[in-house]
C-alpha cells in the first residue's frame, strides 16, 4: 500500500513536536501528556519560519500538549486554525510511561498494559484516512508517527526523528525541509 493510498493526498508534511519535558529528562512521552521546554518552544518557531514559506494548506495534530503546542506556535505564523486528533497521539506504552526510557522495551515489542506494534500502526493508520489528508496539509505529530509514515515510504522505520524538524513526504518519498537541526 502507497501513502497517497492511506491519506489521499500525493504530497503533505510532518512535523514531530518540539522537545518537551519528558524529551529533555530522557522519559517516556508515550501517552503521558507534558507541555515544551523554552528550547521546544524555540524550535517550533524555527520550524514556522521554514515553514511559513510552503504552500502548506491545512495543520493537523495530536491531542497530546506537546504536538498541540508545536502546532500552534506553527499556525499562528501561517493564520491556519489546529485541527487536533486524539487518534494521531504517540504509542501507549502501558507501565512504562514517564519512567526511564533505557527501560522501555523496543520498537517491535509489546509493552504491558500498552499498544502492541500492529495497534498502534492501525491506529495511526485509520486516523490519517479519518482525517482526509489533503496536498499539502501540515501533521504535527511524534516520532512514532512518523515512524508509522516511513512504513510506507520504505525507509528504515528505526531511525530516531529529530524533533520539529520538518519534512515534505511525497509518493516518492521523504525530503527534509532543513538540514541544519
Amino acid at each position: 500500500m502507497k501513502i497517497s493510498e492511506i491519506t489521499g493526498a500525493d504530497r503533505f508534511y510532518f512535523l514531530r513536536h518540539g522537545e518537551s519535558v519528558n524529551n529533555k529528562k530522557d522519559l517516556v512521552n508515550g501517552w503521558t501528556d507534558c507541555s515544551l521546554t523554552d528550547t521546544g518552544r524555540e524550535q517550533a518557531r524555527i520550524a514556522a519560519g521554514i515553514l511559513k514559506k510552503e504552500p502548506i494548506a491545512r495543520i493537523v495534530t495530536s491531542d497530546l500538549k506537546r504536538a498541540v503546542e508545536t502546532a500552534e506556535i506553527v499556525a499562528s505564523e501561517l493564520n491556519f486554525p489546529v485541527e487536533k486528533y486524539p487518534e494521531l497521539r504517540e504509542r501507549n506504552w502501558g507501565i512504562y510511561e514517564n519512567g526511564p526510557r533505557f527501560q522501555r522495551p523496543g520498537l517491535h515489542e509489546t509493552p504491558e498494559e500498552g499498544e502492541s506494534p500492529q495497534e498502534y500502526y492501525e491506529r495511526v493508520v485509520n486516523a490519517l484516512q479519518k482525517v482526509n489528508i489533503v496536498n499539502n496539509t501540515l501533521i504535527v505529530g511524534h516520532a512514532g508517527t512518523m515512524r508509522v509514515l516511513m512504513s510506507f515510504i520504505d525507509l528504515e522505520e528505526d531511525v530516531r526523528v529529530p524533533n520539529t524538524r520538518p519534512f515534505l513526504i511525497t509518493v516518492n518519498g521523504l525530503n527534509p525541509l532543513n538540514s541544519d537541526f
